[in-house]
């Protein structure tokens, strides 16, 4: 099964957050214009109602234009001219003020009088209305030089209309909420938008993660359905890969032990007859009168042959306890009696390859769970490879070690080269595996401590 090592640019994760991003870069640019344009509309809505609501709606923008419009087209204009153009202002606006001061400083105000002016402008009066124009807090005032221009000499006009005729559209603080409405939900939409793109991730990694950490029955991890053809959907069909890779090599793995435990089974038991043949000829070979050489060599043989039925027997014992049919059954009893009544056995044996035992056994009584037969095993395996690979320390120990806070220890020591040492007996290590699985089928363990001055070998619960 193959792989693309990149998916297509269309479909994957970075093609959508790129679009995103370019969302976020496009997104000050658009939320301006939009919000100016929904104030704008907002605000003509605004006006457009008040008018019909207010017959007297005033403009102050086009009020002013047109003022000074009216001015410059009263250029040169007699007085009675002047006086007739601002009497069709004063019959549009009856509530304002209407006024005209001449070149001599002379006050012209239309009837009927709203607001007393001065009679006579002074220069100083002038400037000081002038200055002042639109201050007042209750008046709009428009002041223009007739003719548009003071060069004209021929006075200037002015429009005073109470502030209360000018009704305000949508408020500045109005417009703001509007804008900031706007600029929220625009905000919100691409939060969301990435929220939900962050939230697909990591529900599919977090199925990811769950499939690796909760095996199925057959302790392997369940295959998860795939999704986008994005990256992460590339991980989804190499995680279903990978399990379907570790099925196989699991259905692999069980059917080449089934065919290796045959194998042992059958090779053992068809080792058996003829290795029984051979002994009882090397026994009957034993009586009969042989040189020295012949009889060391006789002997050498049947050391051999022993070996090699150890052998057969270790191959049976952990063909067995693999395949969980070595029959164990463990009950409480004092496991120093089966350790002393183990080691007499072996006593003659020691003392014939110049072994020394110490064993330091007494005291009271050690209750562990134990196959008496198969502790016997475990005891025996142990002091074999002792006397197969350290008897060059010339020593054996059997003890019992209690430490604070730890249950008591039955310790066997040498002081051989240690198992890191090599060996010409050295064999493939089954007599230790098959300690290790006896011990494990009876709650105990064995820790071993090797050096080159001796190994220290810990059997405990």
């Amino acid at each position: 099964m193959k792989f693309r090592r990149f998916p297509k640019f269309r479909s994957s994760l970075l093609s959508r957050y790129f679009l995103i991003v370019l969302a976020a870069l496009l997104f000050v640019p658009v939320v301006i214009p939009l919000s100016f344009l929904a104030t704008w509309l907002m605000n003509s809505v605004v006006t457009t109602s008040q008018e019909k609501a207010n017959p007297n709606y005033i403009n102050s923008g086009y009020l002013t234009a047109n003022w000074h419009d009216a001015a410059k087209q009263l250029a040169d204009a007699s007085p009675d001219k002047i006086n007739q153009r601002l009497k069709e202002y004063k019959k549009k606006y009856p509530f304002a003020t209407i006024f005209w001061v001449d070149h001599s400083g002379e006050t012209h105000q239309l009837p009927p009088v709203l607001r007393k002016l001065p009679v006579q402008w002074s220069l100083e009066d002038t400037i000081q209305y002038m200055k002042k124009g639109g201050s007042d807090d209750n008046f709009f005032t428009v002041v223009a030089f007739i003719g548009d221009s003071p060069n004209k000499r021929q006075g200037f006009m002015g429009i005073e209309v109470p502030r209360s005729y000018f009704i305000k559209g949508a408020s500045d603080s109005s417009s703001f909420s509007l804008f900031g409405i706007t600029l929220l939900l625009l905000f919100a939409f691409f939060a969301g938008l990435s929220y939900l793109f962050f939230r697909d991730i990591r529900k599919r990694l977090l199925t990811l993660e769950s499939a690796m950490h909760f095996p199925g029955e057959d302790g392997l991890p369940q295959k998860i359905h795939t999704g986008k053809a994005d990256e992460i959907g590339m991980l989804e069909q190499s995680f279903n890969y990978m399990v379907d890779q570790l099925r196989e090599s699991r259905i692999r793995e069980v059917e080449e032990e089934h065919l290796r435990k045959r194998l042992v089974s059958n090779l053992s038991h068809d080792l058996r007859t003829p290795l029984t043949v051979i002994g009882s000829h090397l026994y009957s070979l034993k009586k009969e009168n042989l040189s020295e050489q012949g009889s060391q060599s006789l002997t050498l043989m049947q050391d051999k042959m022993r070996d090699l039925d150890h052998l057969i027997d270790h191959l049976l014992s952990y063909n067995l306890l693999t395949s969980g049919k070595y029959a164990i059954h463990p009950k409480s009893q004092d496991i120093l009696r089966i350790v002393r009544e183990s080691a007499a056995a072996w006593y003659p044996l020691w003392e014939r390859e110049g072994l020394e035992p110490d064993i330091d056994l007494d005291g009271e009584s050690l209750i562990w769970p134990v196959d008496e037969q198969a502790f016997r095993r475990v005891l025996d395996n142990l002091f074999q490879n002792i006397v197969r690979h350290a008897k060059s320390g010339r020593y054996i120990g059997l003890s019992v070690e209690c430490s604070p806070g730890r249950p008591a220890e039955l310790v066997i020591h040498d002081r051989g080269p240690g198992m890191l040492a090599e060996s010409s007996t050295k064999g493939a290590g089954l007599g230790l595996a098959i300690v290790k699985l006896l011990l494990k089928e009876m709650a105990l363990k064995l820790d071993i401590d090797s050096t080159t001055e001796g190994t220290r070998m810990r059997i405990h619960p």
